[in-house]
């Protein structure tokens, strides 16, 4: 019987200590300070965007992905150029309490130069982008 109790108990332990090592080897990753982000538009034009991020907090690589998309469909809409839409560079810092993403990017004017052009936008820590703030 107790032979018994010490094999349940042991394989009780034995299954703690699997599940808390599988969920500390699920590790966060955070965004770098310099990084690429790769962008695909929808007529197959293919974009590797350098990102500076200047932010005082740590945000999660996912989380800022999905805010640096977020903002590129944004920019494209507000632009109204999608074949000549060209991303070339974000920034991302904070203002006070805000963080703020600034792409910078050009497309094609009335004339068939290149524009360039600077878009501010407010961002959250979970990836939300929110209204674009003038210059």
């Amino acid at each position: 019987m107790i032979n018994m109790y010490l094999k349940y108990c042991f394989l009780f332990l034995l299954g703690i200590i699997l599940n808390s090592n599988f969920i500390f080897s699920q590790e966060v990753m955070v965004a770098p300070e310099n990084f690429v982000f790769s962008w695909q538009k929808a007529n197959g034009d293919e974009y590797e965007i350098p990102v500076e991020n200047n932010l005082e907090i740590k945000i999660e690589q996912q989380r800022v992905n999905r805010a640096l998309m977020q903002i590129l469909l944004k920019s494209i809409l507000k632009s109204r150029d999608f074949e000549a839409f060209d991303p070339l560079h974000f920034v991302l810092y904070a203002d006070g309490n805000d963080q703020i993403a600034k792409l910078e990017f050009t497309t094609l004017g009335s004339s068939g130069k290149e524009q360039e052009f600077t878009y501010y936008f407010r961002l959250d820590t979970y990836g939300n982008v929110f209204n674009q703030l003038e210059d």
